[in-house]
């Protein structure tokens, strides 16, 4: 596969579910950041999905478009997961944007592609948390086990519908573009 990469498989996620489940007033909490625009307060996300960010995107002025901002600016949520932020850290370099997303059983994201200049110089990665989905790049389309990280080019047509059991939740982050990453 050249547009979906697993990385890992079997990774234990058990601890990054504990302080979700610990914190769960963190989901939808950067609608409440007076003064900061996400991604989905511009509308650039259509996701039928609840949304947890940790780093969101944001713009100096209303005609700015956040696909276009390199500003990132962390979350309160933040500082209370610090069991992906660790992860993050010991397997990354550096990392931007991230967030957790859920989506509902049976419940689908449409395709789509990740536009603007802040995306050209990122790599995007999942770390799959729970349920079981079916993840969809260009023509080829894997299913995700909890706790798989994997990398996908989002560059191009991407969707996802969750074929498992309960709600899925996913991580997913961006890094810097580097030949260092996995």
């Amino acid at each position: 596969m050249d547009n979906i990469r697993i990385i890992k498989t079997n990774i234990n996620v058990s601890k990054i579910m504990r302080q979700l489940e610990k914190y769960p007033e963190d989901w939808g909490s950067q609608n409440k950041l007076e003064g900061v625009e996400s991604l989905l307060d511009r509308g650039f996300m259509y996701l039928p999905a609840g949304v947890l960010q940790l780093v969101i995107g944001a713009v100096v002025s209303a005609d700015d478009y956040v696909g276009n901002s390199e500003i990132n600016i962390k979350t309160p949520a933040y500082d209370r997961h610090t069991e992906i932020i660790g992860f993050l850290r010991r397997n990354f370099h550096s990392f931007c944007r991230c967030g957790f997303l859920s989506l509902e059983k049976g419940g689908e994201v449409g395709q789509h592609i990740d536009i603007g200049s802040y995306y050209q110089s990122k790599d995007r990665y999942h770390l799959s948390i729970q349920g079981r989905y079916d993840y969809t790049v260009g023509d080829e389309t894997v299913t995700v086990e909890p706790g798989t990280l994997l990398w996908f080019n989002n560059k191009l047509m991407h969707g996802t519908k969750n074929v498992g059991d309960c709600t899925r939740i996913t991580f997913v982050f961006d890094v810097p573009h580097s030949k260092r990453n996995p």
